[in-house]
Parts: structure tokens; C-alpha cells; sequence
């Protein structure tokens, strides 16, 4: 942004209001080419967010920032009225508010303000394109038989094995490893240091964030006198479409025919996924949680940090688990577990305040015990 107009923009109060104007910078959201200092008007970004603007539509926003901390130039949002004092103190040049929100500085007015910022967000990430320029690193190691699509990022040091797939506009990022046999789809995005290893598939705008490993071998081995003895993971795993999968997470491969994680599922980083898993559509598994071998997890599941599943369980569909919730066995669908062992929430709750109210009970037991002796002494 130039100097001129950084110095307006810092020295812009909600007193005095010396509006920047700007050029409509949106024309085109699709195309590939972006202002560098990616500066947008106030009324382009209530089009893009499908808001109703409440200010100067010339407003000038080069960037966007929580509300505590928004300033001269950026654009926050208030998600509900409890944040209305926090509203009132922000610095920020612009708000993102419901329609019925008082607010005293230029705003954009939506039945969703929480949504419609995360929109703002997308209109202000830097693309793909710009950050992961289709062409292939010289460094890079693409063997002669590996299938490459149309405009693909091939990074520094990465590799792709022999009879390799990557579909059109996928990026295997500097680092990447695709094993002999292993399939990427189209639209698809490996961060730096992600291994999907020997004949294991992912599908269409999945986005694997470094350290990821799709297809390590399952913890599988066999007891015997003296020794435990591997057994071989021939299996595969599947990555559906529209899949996102956080900084090291392990996908382990089945022992035979696949795991599988379906369409939309979201993994955060650290989860481990055992051999033989099933993951249905849609499914949320937040940071350090694991699920055992065999397991089948239901759609729409939603599993918070810390939770652990056994092996051979099944979790029906839309089931809730609290953080460090651990289970075993069948869930049935649309129940809400928390504990260990998981239970359903509501009995947890009440045991839990019961756990804490333990002192006075076990007092209020004890001067029972020395009545009851007393009447047993007066009566004996």
C-alpha cells in the first residue's frame, strides 16, 4: 500500500472520519490476479459477504483482525450482544454486526455476522496460485512413469514414486513423498513434509498439512513364546473428497482392503487413525484423540480433544463425545458421551457434582455412624 495512504489510514479517528477512498478492487474474486497490498473498499467486501452496508462505501480495509485488537484500517466483527462492551472500546475502522446491532461506527449489517466474517476471511487469504505456482522444482524427483496432471505444484525435494496420480491444480508441496502407487486428486493441497505412501489414495480438494502420513503400517503383531512378530499391512487407505487432515496425523493402512475416511471429514493435528477405521461423512476429530483398529465411526460425528475409542467399536451417527472422553463398545446414534469410561453426558454430569460435594458427605456419614452408636449405647 503506498506510504500516502498508510499515513491516512493510521491517522484515521471515529471522531474526525477523514474517509480514504479506494478504487473497487473486487471485480473479479476468481481471477487469478489479487492487489499486492490487498486493500479492498468497504462496499466490494459487504457485496462479497452479502451485507448490508451501513458506513462510507469507500472505506478503505487492508486487513482484518480480532476485536480487542483491530485498528486504524481493519475490519472485526461482533459475533453476539454480550460483545457489545468489547464493540464500543475496539479502534477498528469497520464492523461486521447482526441487523439489529447498535453500533457506532461503519458496519456491515448480516443475519450472520460470525459467517459472514469467515467469508471476509476467504476474500483476504492469499491464493493458492500465489503462494504454489504451477510448474515443476527442478530439485523435485517425478519418476518417468508418474501421471502429472495440468497446472500442478511440484516443490523443491519432493518426490513422486513410480506409478503416481496427481490430478490438475494439486500442489505436493517441498518435502512431499508420494510412495510407489500413491493417488492424489484434483484441486488438492500436500503442505511441505506430507507422505501418503505406497498405493494409498486421496481424493479431490483434500488438504493434508505437513507432517501428515496417509498409509504408515497398522500397529499389528502376533504374540508368541519369546516374541512379538509382525504382522504384514498390505491394506490401503482412501481419503474421500473435500477432506482436511492436521499437522501430524497418522492414517495408518489397513492389514487387508482399506481404511477409509469419507467425504468432508476434519481431522486436527496429532489424532492417530488405526488399520481397518472407517470414518463417515462429515465427521470432526479435534487434536490428540485416537481410534483403535477396526472401528467404525458414524457421519456427522463429533469427537472432542483427547478422546479415545477403542478398537473393534462402532459409533453410530451423530454422536457427541466430550473432551478426554474414552469408550468402548457400540454408541448408539445421537448421543452425547463424556468421561472415562464414556457415559451419557447428563448421568456424567450429576456423578461429577457429586465428586465434589465427596468431603461433606463422607462428614455428614461419619456423625450419622457416631449417632447411630450412641443410640445404641443409650438403648443397650
Amino acid at each position: 500500500m503506498p506510504s500516502t495512504l498508510m499515513t491516512r489510514l493510521t491517522s484515521q479517528t471515529r471522531s474526525s472520519r477523514p474517509w480514504p477512498t479506494a478504487r473497487n478492487r473486487i471485480e473479479d474474486l476468481s481471477g487469478p490476479g489479487r492487489p499486492a497490498d490487498m486493500s479492498y473498499d468497504l462496499k466490494s467486501i459487504a457485496e462479497h459477504v452479502g451485507g448490508q452496508l451501513d458506513g462510507p462505501p469507500d472505506l478503505v480495509i487492508h486487513a482484518l483482525c480480532g476485536i480487542e485488537a483491530a485498528g486504524a484500517g481493519e475490519l472485526s466483527f461482533v459475533a453476539s450482544k454480550k460483545y457489545a462492551a468489547a464493540a464500543a472500546d475496539s479502534s477498528a475502522a469497520a464492523l461486521i454486526v447482526a441487523t439489529d446491532f447498535e453500533c457506532q461506527v461503519p458496519c456491515i449489517r448480516c443475519q450472520d455476522p460470525t459467517a459472514a466474517f469467515n467469508r471476509a476471511l476467504k476474500l483476504f487469504a492469499p491464493r493458492r496460485e500465489e503462494l504454489f505456482p504451477p510448474g515443476v522444482h527442478a530439485d523435485s524427483s517425478v519418476d518417468e512413469s508418474a501421471s502429472v496432471g495440468q497446472d500442478v505444484h511440484i516443490g523443491a525435494s519432493a518426490v513422486v514414486g513410480p506409478g503416481c496420480i496427481v490430478g490438475d491444480r494439486s500442489v505436493i508441496a517441498a518435502g512431499a513423498v508420494l510412495a510407489v502407487g500413491a493417488r492424489v486428486g484434483e484441486d488438492s493441497l500436500l503442505y511441505p513434509n506430507v507422505s501418503v505412501l505406497r498405493g494409498c489414495i486421496v481424493g479431490d480438494r483434500a488438504i493434508l498439512h505437513s507432517g501428515v502420513v496417509i498409509g504408515s503400517d497398522g500397529f499389528g503383531f502376533a504374540r508368541e513364546p519369546g516374541a512379538l512378530h509382525k504382522i504384514p499391512q498390505i491394506g490401503i487407505v482412501r481419503i474421500g473428497n473435500d477432506v482436511e487432515i492436521g499437522a501430524n496425523s497418522c492414517i495408518d493402512r489397513a492389514t487387508a482392503g482399506e481404511t477409509v475416511i469419507m467425504d468432508f471429514v476434519k481431522i486436527d493435528n496429532l489424532v492417530q487413525v488405526a488399520h481397518n477405521c472407517e470414518i463417515g461423512d462429515r465427521t470432526a476429530i479435534s487434536a490428540q484423540s485416537g481410534i483403535g483398529g477396526s472401528t467404525k465411526v458414524g457421519r456427522d460425528v463429533i469427537m472432542a480433544g483427547q478422546v479415545g475409542l477403542a478398537d473393534h467399536m462402532s459409533v453410530g451417527d451423530g454422536v457427541i463425545f466430550a473432551a478426554k472422553s474414552g469408550s468402548h463398545g457400540f454408541v448408539a446414534p445421537g448421543r452425547i458421551m463424556a468421561g472415562a469410561p464414556a457415559r451419557d453426558h447428563r448421568e456424567w454430569v450429576r456423578m461429577n457434582g457429586h465428586l465434589g460435594r465427596l468431603d461433606r458427605y463422607a462428614r455428614e456419614i461419619a456423625d450419622l455412624k457416631q449417632r447411630v452408636e450412641e443410640l445404641e449405647n443409650e438403648s443397650g
